[in-house]
C-alpha cells in the first residue's frame, strides 16, 4: 500500500500504543515528549483509546488495557493448528526439561503464540513476543528457508537491530549463519536476543512443504552447556515436530 494510503490519526494513536508498552507506562507529558506532539494532541488519542478499553489509567500515568490480552488470545485461538502447536510445547518442555516455544512469522517479525516450561525448569520470564527474526532461533531458521529477495525485504523493513553483544548485525555473517542452518537443519540463538538464554530451534511446515512456524527448546546460559545447545535440543526438536507434523496431517488441519 502506498505512503499516501496512510491514515495520519490511526498511525499516531499506534504510536501512543507502542510507547505506553516500551516504557511500561507513560503520562501525557512524557508521550508528547517522546512523540514530537502536543499534550492535547495526545490526550485527545488516550481518551478515544481509553473509552474502548486500549488504554487505563493510574493516576496520570496510562497503560496498556487488558482488551489487548482479549485480542491476543483471539488470534492464538483462531487456528486448531496453532492449538495443536501449543500441545506440543508441552510435550518439547517435558521432554527436555526446559522451555520450549512455538512461534510464526508475520510481516518479517516473530510472534510467540506459545510456550512452556518443564517441571524441574524457572518459570517463564518471558516480556516479548513480538522478535526480530535475525535475533530468534525460529526467525533464523525461517529466514534460511525463504528466497533472498524476500530475505532483503524484510532486512530492509526492519534493518538487524542490535540486542545483546551476540546479536547479529551485518548482512554477510547473516548469509553465514543461514548457510549453517540449511546445512545442519536447525538454528541457534546462542545469547542473540536475551543475555543469558541459549535456544535451539526448527521449522514446523505442513505436507506440502509451506512453513507453518518453528518450535524451540531453550534454557540459562549457566546450566546449558554445548552439548545440550547442538546435540540434545536439536535431537529432542527432530523426534517431537515430525510428531506434529504428522497429527496436522492425520487430522486433516492443512
Amino acid at each position: 500500500m502506498a505512503d499516501s494510503q496512510l491514515l495520519t490519526t490511526t498511525e499516531t494513536s499506534l504510536a501512543v500504543i507502542e510507547t505506553i508498552q516500551e516504557r511500561d507506562g507513560a503520562t501525557p507529558a512524557e508521550l508528547a515528549a517522546a512523540l514530537d506532539l502536543s499534550e492535547s494532541t495526545v490526550y485527545k488519542h488516550l481518551y478515544t483509546l481509553g473509552k474502548h478499553g486500549y488504554v487505563v489509567a493510574t493516576g496520570d500515568t496510562y497503560r496498556l488495557g487488558g482488551r489487548f490480552y482479549h485480542f491476543g488470545m483471539y488470534v492464538r485461538n483462531r487456528s486448531k493448528i496453532y492449538e495443536l502447536a501449543g500441545k506440543y510445547v508441552i510435550e518439547l518442555a517435558e521432554q527436555s526439561n526446559e522451555e520450549s516455544d512455538f512461534g510464526i512469522e508475520e510481516n518479517g517479525r516473530i510472534v510467540t503464540l506459545f510456550d512452556s516450561v518443564g517441571s524441574s525448569a524457572t518459570p517463564s520470564s518471558r516480556l516479548n513476543n513480538y522478535e526480530y527474526m535475525h535475533t530468534t532461533a525460529i526467525g533464523k531458521a525461517i529466514l534460511a528457508r525463504l528466497p533472498p529477495s524476500r530475505i532483503d525485504q524484510i532486512i530492509g523493513r526492519w534493518g538487524l537491530p542490535r540486542l545483546t553483544d551476540q546479536t547479529i548485525t551485518s548482512r554477510e555473517a547473516l548469509d553465514d549463519e543461514l548457510a549453517r542452518i540449511r546445512e545442519r537443519g536447525y538454528a541457534i540463538n546462542d545469547q542473540e536476543s536475551i543475555p543469558g538464554k541459549r535456544v535451539a530451534g526448527v521449522v514446523a511446515e505442513d505436507p506440502s512443504g509451506n512453513i507453518i512456524g518453528g518450535f524451540t527448546v531453550s534454557g540459562p546460559a549457566y546450566r546449558i552447556e554445548d552439548a545440550d545447545l547442538y546435540r540434545e535440543f536439536p535431537d529432542i526438536l527432530r523426534r517431537v515436530v515430525p510428531e506434529f507434523e504428522t497429527e496436522l496431517d492425520s487430522q486433516g488441519l492443512v
